[in-house]
């Protein structure tokens, strides 16, 4: 069990120190990006980055989760996986780049006149990029991801100041700026991965290309249930209130986004855990251990972020984008919930039971697409962040239920209790000024938790305590005093 533990919290080590790195500095960028961009021009720039996420997976057929997956297993040929994902890659750009072509030629959405080369090589860097970074972490070169992450951050965060303060280059020279962060970080795996070597005469290999489709294909079902999850009520909000108001609604994502760099950080690591780990003795104990021990994190972390999202909209958010720290809390609740739910997915696909991933999306998008409409057209932009938080638990729930079995989670009703406190803290944050009822709140939910959170430190401690005797046996055994 330590052996498990020593390694998945090594992975997390460094994709922690990158992911950080690369985090805050867009953080900080935030204010830059809010005053000088418009709400308008904010808007645009975050439905073309949706859009794409939105069609990337379905243009590839998914095929980067494949790559990862088969190239875990040893018992499959890694330079016959990454030809099979290239080639799809590639096809897909080629597609979406005869499209911008011919989008840019007829004028199709005035909004997006003169953007059209930018959004198609966009596509085209952002595939490449996700295309690297699954097949990194298929060979298990977390390092080398952390490092890409880093340089990307840091090129995009240069060229922006750039583009944007210098230059003054508005909305197209945000999208260059973003295009060159993602071309970095391609050049980089490129040659860390050595990739030209994984061509010579390989071929692809027909049956081993339908095997991955089998896999990756019901996962596009999965991908858009996040998608509509996390992005569809920007296009409802768009059309019901307006471009202006999802521009708000956009940048109030941002404080959630603290909660999904700790999220992304965690199930990156825990990918290649929940995979190498599935099927051996004690498996279920592991996971349910490896989810009690992060959902505590992630909702203390999210009952001080409600409490802060005044203090924090005033240091992020400039002008008109201030209004945004009131659509945060619920987004906060929803990522804690989408946490949980991507705790899951991992060892769905150690299982590749990709079949029950989709049907969870499948129920998410349904009721995701229902309450939006609903909602905003009843209570506005809030009720798009009502609508996503009770899809969130629509899709961890079917998940849960599935992963029976496989995982186990003792003392669960804690977990249950301390989300429904982090929904009323919400309502309190948004609806009064009961400051300190909410910190009551939390103390009561620290308190519920508090059996977990004394094995969070003890764990901690054993883990320093044993890397410091590794440590010092080593200088032993090697003569060092």
């Amino acid at each position: 069990m330590k052996k498990r533990y020593t390694y998945f919290l090594k992975n997390m080590g460094l994709l922690t120190i990158s992911n950080f790195a690369s985090k805050i500095l867009v953080l900080l960028l935030i204010p830059l990006y809010t005053s000088v961009l418009t709400t308008k021009e904010y808007g645009i720039y975050d439905l073309v980055v949706s859009t794409v996420n939105l069609i990337y997976p379905v243009l590839t057929a998914n095929i980067v989760d494949a790559v990862m997956r088969f190239s875990m297993d040893k018992n499959y040929d890694n330079r016959k996986v990454a030809i099979i994902g290239i080639w799809h890659v590639f096809l897909s750009i080629v597609f979406f780049m005869f499209f911008s072509l011919l989008a840019g030629k007829f004028q199709i959405f005035q909004y997006l006149s003169g953007l059209w080369w930018y959004i198609g090589i966009y596509y085209a860097c952002y595939v490449l990029n996700q295309f690297f970074i699954q097949f990194a972490k298929g060979l298990e070169k977390v390092a080398d991801m952390g490092v890409a992450g880093v340089l990307s951050t840091i090129i995009m965060a240069g060229t922006n100041i750039l583009f944007l303060l210098v230059f003054k280059l508005g909305l197209e020279g945000f999208f260059a700026a973003n295009i060159l962060a993602q071309a970095i970080s391609i050049l980089y795996f490129f040659f860390r991965t050595k990739f030209w070597c994984y061509f010579g005469n390989i071929k692809i290999d027909y049956k081993l290309r339908k095997e991955m489709l089998v896999y990756c294909i019901p996962l596009i079902i999965t991908i858009l249930g996040w998608w509509v999850n996390n992005t569809l009520d920007k296009y409802i909000v768009a059309c019901i209130c307006g471009v202006a108001a999802n521009g708000i609604l956009s940048v109030s994502y941002k404080i959630p986004s603290i909660i999904n760099t700790l999220h992304s950080i965690f199930v990156q690591a825990w990918q290649i855990s929940a995979i190498k780990e599935y099927g051996g003795a004690g498996t279920a104990s592991f996971y349910g251990e490896m989810f009690c021990t992060f959902n505590v994190v992630m909702s203390a972390a999210c009952a001080w972020l409600i409490i802060l999202s005044k203090p924090v909209a005033t240091i992020l958010y400039a002008k008109d984008f201030y209004e945004a720290w009131r659509y945060a809390p619920f987004l906060l609740i929803s990522s804690v919930l989408n946490c949980a739910s991507g705790l899951l997915g991992p060892i769905l696909a150690a299982k590749k039971d990709s079949k029950s991933l989709a049907i969870s999306a499948v129920y998410g998008i349904l009721v995701n697409i229902i309450l939006n409409i609903l909602l905003v057209h009843k209570i506005g932009v809030q009720g798009a962040t009502i609508a996503t938080v009770i899809s969130s638990y629509i899709i961890y729930a079917i998940r849960r239920k599935t992963l029976a079995v496989e995982i186990k989670i003792e003392q669960y009703y804690v977990v249950v209790i301390t989300w429904i406190i982090l929904c009323v803290q919400a309502f309190l944050e948004i609806y009064t000024s009961f400051w300190y009822a909410e910190a009551v709140l939390m103390l009561i939910m620290l308190w519920i938790n508090k059996n977990r959170m004394m094995k969070i430190i003890i764990m901690g401690k054993n883990i320093i305590k044993n890397k410091i005797f590794s440590v010092n046996n080593k200088k032993k055994y090697h003569g060092i005093k």
